[in-house]
């Protein structure tokens, strides 16, 4: 036998440089590893399910009623500074002037009423 050939599987006996222990590319055994770890397996009765339910819409109802609340205190103030930061000769094309390099600096001032802080109830 010459020494390119496998050894044979017959249980003969071993050379002295296949006595080292045999590596395996086999992932070693365990529960892990071979996907055999206990889960939680519910039992999902029309009584839980509905109990839950109405537990998970419990919290999102309060959820949005604060929302809602909270929301009703918003104001929305608008200002449309097109008119007074764009060129009067400009005016007519806008997305010309808009598009064109220079200096585009627009200083505005806004001044919100104080009826418009701290309202509640509108």
């Amino acid at each position: 036998m010459s020494s390119n050939t496998a050894p044979s599987s017959s249980g003969g006996a071993r050379s002295a440089d296949s006595a080292a222990p045999r590596r395996s590319k086999r992932p070693k055994y365990s529960r892990f590893t071979q996907q055999e770890l206990p889960a939680c397996k519910p039992i999902l009765t029309p009584n839980w399910v509905i109990s839950a339910f109405m537990l998970v819409a419990i919290v999102l109802i309060n959820i949005g009623v604060a929302t809602l609340f909270a929301s009703r205190d918003v104001v929305e103030i608008v200002d449309r500074y097109e008119a007074d930061c764009i060129p009067a000769s400009s005016r007519s094309v806008k997305v010309i002037y808009i598009q064109t390099s220079g200096n585009k600096t627009c200083n505005r001032t806004l001044m919100v009423r104080p009826s418009f802080i701290n309202i509640k109830g509108l």
